[in-house]
């Protein structure tokens, strides 16, 4: 008997689509999966995880010993995936949506808005967008390793961080069912399959666009309250909560059937190494005044086709705090959210690339 060979996350390819059918219908023909529109993502080793949950359910019935009897399978609640430190690549190309522009499209609930030669702009926030996406898992040096597709999914919670030598977003959030190659058959049976009767092929040659923005630079802005504070910051995110909420406990499936959308929130969090300048000095003063909001914009890139502009709107800054970091001095303004302009609009949160 021959040895198995050994599986490697440098062989896996991940590609996202989204799904045009419905939240649990993967995009196909007849059983077969239609991969027109799928894009592959890039990130490193260790970064995408996705966890499957369907528990089995107690049945602790009176046995005359003290021992149980098996249970049954229950809902299959709360599956999760995640991808960790992802760089954000815009397309090289000015009026270009990037290859992550279907994560943009699930969060903010519509494409991006291009101008040829000019921008891709997402947001404002459109409520009524609903746009699941499959997630497909392939290992590209075999098929003989187990393969998955991830239906119904759906961005939960963001950061995007300007922290590192790339600038990365983290992604979390939940899907409907994972589907896998070793038990496709089975879990066909179950109705796990989202409208597959066949398991996925790997597509050929998926291309990609572009090149990550680095992490800092001549020219790139951040600025508070209309205060230019590039120079003394340190470490930024920028985060947020979309509101997405998987609906799981219908009397007709052990699956979720669709994602509907709570309230969404949108954030920053800043530490700056602490001076004497006036920048500095006036947004202390405005985490120190109440009922007053102000905005934050950040910009990075400085070549054609790969800046990216950063916006939040109506901000309540958050009392500053300094720490002591060895041998400097850190402002600290913790998690401030920013909010619509006015009752009824969706523009507290927009990101151009141009």
């Amino acid at each position: 008997m021959a040895d198995p060979n050994f599986n490697s996350p440098r062989f896996q390819w991940l590609i996202s689509q989204i799904q045009t059918g419905g939240y649990a219908v993967v995009n196909n023909g007849t059983g077969t999966w239609t991969n027109t529109a799928s894009q592959l993502q890039r990130f490193d080793e260790g970064s995408f995880t996705a966890a499957r949950s369907a528990p089995y359910t107690r049945f602790p019935v009176l046995t005359g010993t003290r021992s149980e009897v098996a249970g049954i399978r229950g809902r299959k609640n709360g599956p999760a995936w995640s991808i960790r430190g992802m760089p954000i690549i815009p397309s090289g190309a000015a009026g270009t949506a990037p290859d992550m522009a279907m994560f943009f499209q699930n969060i903010f609930g519509v494409a991006g808005t291009l101008v040829t030669s000019t921008s891709c702009t997402y947001g404002p926030f459109v409520d009524s967008g609903n746009f699941p996406l499959s997630l497909f898992y392939f290992n590209k040096s075999s098929t003989a390793f187990t393969q998955h597709y991830y239906w119904g999914c759906f961005v939960r919670q963001w950061q995007i961080n300007y922290n590192g030598p790339f600038i990365t977003i983290d992604l979390d959030g939940f899907f409907g069912w994972g589907v896998d190659s070793a038990g496709f058959t089975i879990q066909s049976t179950q109705g796990g399959n989202a409208g597959l009767t066949t398991f996925p092929a790997v597509p050929s040659s998926p291309s990609v666009l572009g090149q990550p923005i680095a992490g800092f630079g001549n020219g790139y802005t951040c600025t508070v309250a209309s205060q230019n504070v590039s120079l003394k910051t340190r470490v930024l995110s920028i985060t947020g909560e979309t509101g997405w909420v998987p609906i799981q406990d219908v009397y007709g499936s052990a699956y979720p059937i669709c994602a509907v959308g709570d309230s969404r929130r949108m954030a920053f969090q800043l530490q700056a190494l602490d001076d004497d300048s006036s920048a500095l000095n006036t947004i202390k003063v405005d985490s120190d005044t109440d009922n007053t909001t102000y905005s934050m914009s950040v910009v990075a890139g400085t070549v054609a086709g790969s800046i990216m502009t950063a916006t939040l709107n109506n901000v309540q800054i958050n009392e500053f705090n300094l720490t002591d970091q060895g041998a400097i001095m850190m402002c600290d303004i913790p998690t401030s959210y920013a909010h619509a302009t006015s009752v009824g609009a969706l523009d507290d949160f927009t990101l151009a690339f141009t």
